[in-house]
């Protein structure tokens, strides 16, 4: 026959456990709370270049790169098409660009600051400054690159650009209304210096309420002396390690102007609900091909779907309660059957305390039902 202290320390322990889980629910409240005020709370655009302008400019090729020696010319051609219904007149001409803001739009030389030793609009001769072009019409326009013999190793940029007014200067380019133009980049030979760092990854969130629009953002520096064209892939993986995504990062192979910085940003629509705790990893590659390097950062977030963890908690909940109503009514039913009518008798006719180990069976037995459900919950949804 079990002893009443027996008895007495399964009704103790459901009495503490019943403290133990107000004392619970209450620090999930808060939890969830906070969560939902993390919720809550949750650029300009530069002028960029392009090869299509608003009032029917187009300019092909956008973008011309090539690896040049120091000494040489070389001869390119840009067609020009009037995509207006009048007769158009177009002013050509050069323009510096000394990097490139975080959008992938240039930033220009302007008269008075030190050069960056990058430029080449003095290397370009333009065959003409003024075109004339026929509605739905194509013309072409050819320029000249004289690369100098001192020309210093690394990258260097400048742009041709069109304009229905003429330029008040030609070095600097400064002039109104010019719509489109053609970047060009010459890669010069020699000591090259190529160096790229992933400054910041990031998400403009922590914690999610899913996964169907999660953003990253690599913030990386080229703090070499040539363009670097950082991509690769972004891979992201559940609490368990399975990957349960593979996305590439910069998959247009923009690039990074030497002692630039620039943001890439890309968008990640996962399937289903997920949940817990989710890294992601991503690895660049930038460089020629035999001399490519790699940097890499990560991060992590969380995916806390509000939908599934109130009702689940609701449900935690219930089966508890369930369990300690069982306990605490078989309890007292012993207890009657034992003819002990309170915790006071028990403690006079006894001399002690509740039974230990009874006590911490049911500490046991309540928390082996926890874990479990939030087990089947990890199974289930992450």
């Amino acid at each position: 026959m079990l002893k009443w202290t027996h008895y007495y320390g399964v009704y103790a322990g459901c009495e503490l456990f019943l403290l133990y889980f107000h004392h619970m629910l209450n620090a999930y409240s808060r939890f969830l709370f906070a969560v939902s005020i993390l919720f809550v709370l949750g650029v300009s655009v530069p002028h960029t270049v392009g090869a299509q302008a608003d009032s029917g400019i187009t300019l092909k090729p956008a973008f011309i790169e090539e690896t040049v020696i120091p000494g040489a010319e070389h001869r390119y051609d840009i067609s020009v098409t009037n995509l207006s219904g009048s007769t158009q007149t177009y002013y050509l001409f050069t323009r510096d660009i000394v990097g490139a803001e975080d959008n992938g739009g240039p930033i220009f030389a302007e008269e008075g600051l030190e050069p960056t030793g990058y430029e080449i609009s003095s290397w370009i001769t333009l065959d003409t400054g003024e075109i004339t072009v026929d509605p739905g019409a194509t013309t072409n326009v050819s320029f000249s690159v004289a690369v100098p013999n001192e020309a210093s190793p690394g990258s260097h940029f400048g742009g041709i650009f069109i304009s229905l007014e003429p330029p008040r200067s030609r070095q600097t380019g400064a002039t109104v209304g010019y719509e489109v133009g053609s970047i060009v980049s010459l890669r010069i030979d020699g000591d090259v210096e190529e160096s790229g760092t992933i400054r910041s990854f990031s998400t403009g969130n922590y914690i999610y309420g899913n996964l169907s629009n999660v953003d990253f953002n690599a913030r990386i520096e080229n703090s070499g002396n040539t363009l670097i064209r950082p991509f690769g892939p972004l891979e992201v993986r559940n609490m368990f390690g399975k990957r349960v995504a593979t996305l590439t990062m910069n998959d247009t192979k923009a690039g990074i102007f030497p002692g630039q910085t620039r943001d890439f940003t890309m968008v990640w629509k996962g399937e289903g609900t997920g949940f817990g705790r989710y890294k992601a990893d991503v690895s660049l590659i930038y460089g020629p091909q035999g001399r490519q390097q790699t940097m890499s950062n990560s991060l992590s977030i969380w995916v806390l779907p509000m939908n599934i963890i109130l009702p689940a908690l609701g449900v935690l909940a219930v089966l508890l309660l369930i369990v300690y109503v069982s306990i605490k009514v078989y309890v007292r039913r012993q207890l009657s059957m034992a003819g002990v009518s309170s915790r006071r008798n028990v403690s006079r006719r006894r001399g002690g305390g509740p039974d230990s180990s009874a006590f911490l069976l049911v500490f046991v037995a309540m928390l082996t039902v926890t874990a479990l459900f939030l087990i089947l919950l990890l199974v289930l949804f992450a």
